[in-house]
């Protein structure tokens, strides 16, 4: 009955990303929807790019081993979408496609944006490599194959609908899948703390276990560090990422842009705080549970009849399926638009013939994209290192010259540069074993790429020859 259930979920999903096919007639309505978006649309699709296989899996075996402090990661992405609403003021009429786009618009470097490009590819490939990882895990544990069948299975779906499909089949499935996400998972949740008795029959089940003294606890006895060493990855990658960016210039104008922002943030506020319950839930249910990332799907299992398991993990399913067509998405829109049509095409991009060459191209891309995903996903053991890395040389390469340009005037391209090249260099240094004082190499490369690019932005800023901006 699950797989049962499973399979006409995604078959559904995978006819509406095709059908959406029609909605495309140039590589504006392919990458960005036509910028045709109205809140409902774009707040399910921003919603469904974060509540994905980190934040039902990942939160749940957070929350199985410190309890309510795994709360915490799905604030720091709700701050981190609040802080993007204080700079889309400034971005407003710029007609770009991607965050590298604003890079060349703010230096005037065409070289920057390359760079920068590259850097955002590389962190989207190895976040959708994790994503199909997971998505193969969850399969598995179902006895539907091995991990790596399973893996292929899942890409194949959401590569082919995507492809057909941009990012319009993208939104639309987004908003179905969100949906059921939501609704599967608080079901799930529900349905469990009332089979057990009640919130309070859990909570007694688990202080009957080795459980932190703070395991039910968001603030109290938890290290600040902590709080901040979990919330600042999420909060810098946001303010950069292509994948959150696309969905707000896909927005038919800024208002909405704004109001899509803010709901996303209540919403996942809201429907993040279940996968906590549920991998809670886990830690009363089989404490001396070994792989503690399989916790939602195997307490859904054990506490739910098939019918209800079968919706909750197609929800499952579906929240790691909206995150990596959204990943998908954005980095062929890197390909596409930063790439082969700022540096090869040379042809007029306002004649019909060319919009239709480069919608084929951007299919294609797409396609191409996600097969290197899988790849790396299967030929590489550990692609959790793989995905850490990546987002590590991304966000410390490319946050400071986004931020610094989007939000201070006085940042110069020759300052700009130097905080990407000393940001990757920060990095480096982290991995030889550098200590930056305790902190974590991914935030400490970010900061304090910043602060040398204020330093030379100071000394080379010149009012009468600054950048645009």
């Amino acid at each position: 009955m699950e797989l049962a259930i499973i399979i006409i979920y995604l078959a559904a999903i995978f006819g509406v990303g095709i059908y959406c096919n029609k909605f495309n007639n140039n590589i504006d309505d392919y990458l960005l929807a036509g910028r045709r978006l109205g809140v409902g649309l774009a707040t399910g699709t921003l919603v469904a790019t974060y509540f994905g296989g980190g934040y039902v899996i990942g939160v749940g075996s957070e929350a199985f081993e410190k309890g309510m402090s795994a709360y915490w990661s799905p604030i720091a992405g709700a701050l981190g979408i609040l802080a993007v609403c204080l700079i889309l003021k400034r971005m407003e009429g710029m007609n770009v496609y991607t965050v590298t786009e604003i890079v060349e618009h703010r230096y005037n470097s065409s070289v920057l944006r390359f760079l920068t490009t590259l850097l955002s590819l590389l962190a989207l490939v190895g976040i959708l490599a994790g994503q199909v990882t997971s998505a193969g895990s969850i399969l598995a544990s179902l006895g539907l194959g091995t991990p790596t069948t399973c893996a292929i299975i899942v890409a194949a779906f959401f590569i082919g609908f995507t492809a057909f499909g941009g990012l319009w089949a993208v939104t639309v499935t987004d908003f179905i899948q969100i949906i059921v996400a939501a609704i599967g998972l608080i079901a799930a949740a529900l349905v469990i703390v009332t089979k057990a008795g009640g919130w309070d029959a859990i909570v007694a089940q688990i202080q009957a276990t080795d459980v932190p003294s703070n395991y039910f606890s968001l603030i109290k006895g938890t290290e600040p560090s902590y709080v901040l060493w979990l919330i600042m990855p999420m909060f810098i990658y946001t303010l950069i990422g292509q994948d959150v960016y696309q969905r707000l210039f896909a927005a038919k104008d800024t208002k909405t842009a704004y109001k899509s922002a803010i709901l996303s943030c209540i919403i996942l506020l809201i429907i993040c705080f279940f996968p906590v319950m549920l991998g809670m839930a886990g830690r009363a249910m089989f404490p001396d549970m070994e792989v503690s990332s399989m916790v939602v799907p195997t307490v859904i299992r054990a506490a739910l009849p098939p019918v209800l398991s079968g919706f909750a993990l197609a929800a499952i399913i579906a929240a790691v399926v909206s995150t990596a067509d959204s990943i998908l998405t954005a980095a062929t829109s890197h390909v596409v638009n930063d790439i082969y049509v700022r540096y090869i095409c040379k042809e007029d991009q306002s004649k019909p013939e060319v919009q239709k060459k480069l919608l084929t191209l951007s299919k294609i891309m797409t396609l191409v994209v996600g097969v290197v995903s899988v790849v790396v996903a299967l030929a590489i053991p550990s692609v959790l290192m793989v995905l850490n890395s990546s987002y590590t040389l991304f966000t410390a390469g490319v946050f400071a010259p986004v931020v610094a340009g989007l939000l201070w005037k006085k940042a110069t391209k020759a300052g700009a540069f130097a905080g990407l090249f000393s940001g990757l260099a920060f990095v480096a240094l982290g991995w030889s074993g550098f200590s930056f004082f305790g902190i974590p190499s991914d935030i400490a490369s970010s900061l304090l790429a910043l602060v040398v690019l204020i330093v030379v932005s100071l000394i080379t800023y010149k009012p009468e020859a600054n950048t645009k901006g």
